[in-house]
């Protein structure tokens, strides 16, 4: 019996000494010596320094570490604000994590917002992350990846801030939230994201799901079988906004050479239906991007009445009633310029290069029955000669303030057929 009743006791015992451990943990944690232990791995990691302003620990049903009111400084040059706030991070392994941390059970971010900034010299401060090696310091060293999973990745609230201010310019991301499940190096694994964004006058909101597949051995990041949708607003379109919607085959991210890259997408903007590729190379000096984009056959009207800008009527109700199109776009030092454009407009084959910003335009087109498109109230008489109707076109064009250049091969004209004529509008310049 009593050899019967120490057995007994062992079990309990355990539980005191557990307790009595945890209770240590939980006071430890608590103060101001441990939460500068955990800031100076971070800041370690970051190679910036960092701050915490509480910690805790739980032990049940598996230990768990909670930090609140992260911050890592922004590196010097930057500006005054953190690189990075976080309200609450957490993590959660399992018992078997405690002598070996291969699996992390649990990670939720909450109340994170990171800031982007490019400097006047093209310099990017995410190019300062982990330069806090020691001078003397040789060579990194290959090493060995180790083994890790993690069960759960969840992120609340998130917002990441952009500023360039080499090409002045500034956006905006809020309201990010990430569900990920199963995640483990070179194997899919299924997420869920949503966010919202702010870019100039325009806001938009936008949700993307599929398939993660990361190789961090390689630094190479994709995302697979992807669906998404979306809503854009703001000038100059009108109060109901824009839809969007498509998926994507494949998007990719390599950070040793900061290329996004984006393959085999389709989409279904403001009632217009194509597809699309991409790249953006975000290690850049300052971030670049092209895309192409080539959409189906689509009726204009319904489109142009979509994003606010409703088309005229027509001496011909016909006119407008078909386009497609096929472009190049190129993104560099915040200028977008679109060359080269091309497509089919009703009868009319074009080509044309635009630079919105600059309100440049360049075009070519083969054919087309000028009469058809006048609006409908200014349709010349019969006995009205070439030259009114190509003051008239000439006129309609400089409404809009642009500098363009237009070489038509055959153009139908009040009853007239001229070749190779030539429309051109000049930008009134300020004084």
């Amino acid at each position: 019996m009593p050899l019967e009743r120490r057995h007994a006791r062992i079990p309990a015992a355990i539980a005191i000494v557990a307790l009595a451990a945890f209770a240590v943990l939980w006071l430890v944690a608590r103060t101001a010596f441990m939460r500068g232990v955990v800031a100076d791995a971070i800041g370690d990691a970051a190679g910036l320094p960092a701050t915490v302003e509480s910690l805790g620990i739980s032990l049940f049903p598996s230990p768990a570490l909670e930090i609140g009111g992260l911050t890592i400084a922004q590196p010097p040059g930057f500006g005054a604000e953190p690189f990075a706030t976080i309200g609450r991070l957490r993590g959660r392994i399992p018992w078997s994590g405690i002598v070996r941390i291969a699996e992390v059970r649990e990670i939720s971010a909450a109340d994170a917002t990171i800031r982007l900034v490019v400097d006047t010299a093209g310099v990017s401060n995410w190019s300062k992350l982990g330069e806090a090696d020691s001078p003397g310091a040789g060579p990194a060293k290959a090493r060995e990846m180790p083994e890790w999973a993690v069960g759960s990745l969840r992120i609340e609230r998130g917002a990441v801030d952009y500023r360039d201010l080499a090409a002045g310019t500034q956006w905006q991301l809020a309201a990010i939230s990430l569900d990920a499940t199963g995640i483990e190096p070179a194997r899919d694994f299924p997420f869920d994201l949503k966010l919202g964004g702010v870019f100039g006058t325009n806001t938009m909101h936008f949700a993307l799901a599929g398939q993660g597949h990361i190789d961090a051995e390689a630094e190479r990041y994709e995302g697979r079988s992807l669906k998404f949708r979306g809503w854009i607003g703001g000038e100059p379109l009108p109060l109901a906004g824009a839809e969007l919607e498509g998926e994507l085959a494949r998007a990719s991210y390599h950070s040793t050479t900061g290329a996004a890259i984006a393959d085999d997408g389709r989409f279904r903007f403001a009632g217009i239906p194509g597809r699309f590729r991409g790249r953006a190379d975000l290690d850049a000096h300052s971030a670049e991007a092209t895309a192409s984009v080539a959409t189906d056959i689509f009726a204009p009207r319904p489109t142009a009445i979509i994003l606010g800008r409703p088309l005229p009527a027509t001496a011909d109700p016909a006119a407008f009633g078909s386009l497609q199109l096929a472009l190049a776009a190129r993104l560099q030092a915040g200028a977008l310029r679109l060359e080269p454009v091309s497509g089919r407009l009703d009868d009319t084959n074009f080509e044309a290069s635009l630079a919105p910003a600059e309100r440049y335009l360049r075009a070519r087109l083969d054919r087309i029955d000028l009469n058809r498109y006048l609006p409908k109230v200014a349709a010349p008489a019969a006995t009205s000669g070439p030259k009114a109707t190509l003051e008239a076109m000439a006129a309609q064009l400089a409404t809009l303030d642009i500098d363009a250049e237009i070489h038509v091969g055959e153009a139908r004209v009040a009853g007239a057929v001229l070749h190779d004529a030539v429309i051109r509008v000049e930008r009134e310049m300020a004084p």
